[in-house]
């Protein structure tokens, strides 16, 4: 069984056969080296009420969005 992971740059998607909520690689699509999250983190902002969103939310990246998420406690990183 493979899991998707989402590239937080340009949204490009890779398989991989294990589990982790988010790992480092280049992109291949957009060459950026950079955090590929997890598609039931990318799933859990997008679950983000638009009320609890800065107002810049739709301009940011997903890292951003994860980063800001996870800093201000929209969504919660744990192990397992």
């Amino acid at each position: 069984m493979s899991e998707t992971y989402v590239c937080a740059r340009c949204e490009a998607t890779v398989e991989r056969e294990f589990a982790v909520k988010s790992l480092i690689r280049t992109c291949a699509e957009c060459g950026e080296h950079g955090r590929f999250v997890h598609k039931s983190l990318l799933e859990s902002l997008t679950a983000i009420p638009d009320e609890e969103r800065p107002e810049e939310w739709d301009g940011m990246s997903l890292d951003d969005q994860f980063m800001d998420a996870v800093k201000r406690g929209l969504i919660e990183i744990t192990r397992g």
